[in-house]
């Protein structure tokens, strides 16, 4: 039986797109590439991988006194931790999907960053945060994985690393 496929969307919120407060330049040009993709591409399961941050996260600048955001700490256990603007916190309209993203009722939700102290990228989670995603895609019997969003640097890049060594085929859509 050859394996299914899996569309993974990372971080089309709006805190990452036009006027949110970590926008990514162009951004919206990725929506008809998204949208385009859902389409004309019959992938077994979509799932749609979104920071869903407390509002006392560890990565939010606001919560170091006299910090300000892309600065860095070093936290107790000896972590050195980048800063951010908040975003993406539960619940407020930057950390829902943006309007121009497809989704369908189908679309499989993966929320990450929800501890407050791990900061975690990758749609997998980061130690002790486990999101669920690794069981329920080989549960699911998927075996290639493409991924494709916002982030490059952070939430797609750590999702492909943590991806492949999980043992899936990995195929990096970026524009």
């Amino acid at each position: 039986m050859q394996g299914k496929t899996a569309l993974i969307i990372i971080d089309v919120q709006n805190d990452y797109c036009c006027g949110g407060s970590m926008e990514v330049k162009d951004s919206e040009s990725i929506f008809p590439i998204i949208n385009y993709l859902r389409k004309t591409i019959p992938f077994n399961f979509v799932y749609l991988a979104a920071d869903w941050h407390p509002s006392d996260h560890i990565s939010f600048a606001s919560n170091h006194i006299g910090k300000k955001p892309f600065e860095t700490v070093t936290l107790s256990n000896g972590k050195v931790q980048e800063l951010w603007p908040d975003h993406c916190i539960q619940n407020q309209a930057g950390s829902y999907f943006h309007k121009n993203l497809v989704t369908t009722p189908r679309d499989i939700i993966i929320r990450k960053g929800i501890i407050t102290n791990v900061d975690s990228s990758s749609s997998f989670g980061s130690p002790p945060e486990n999101t669920g995603l690794e069981r329920d895609l080989k549960d699911r019997g998927v075996e290639k994985i493409f991924l494709v969003g916002i982030s490059l640097d952070l939430g797609m890049k750590a999702t492909a690393l943590d991806g492949v060594a999980k043992g899936f085929f990995c195929l990096f859509i970026y524009f």
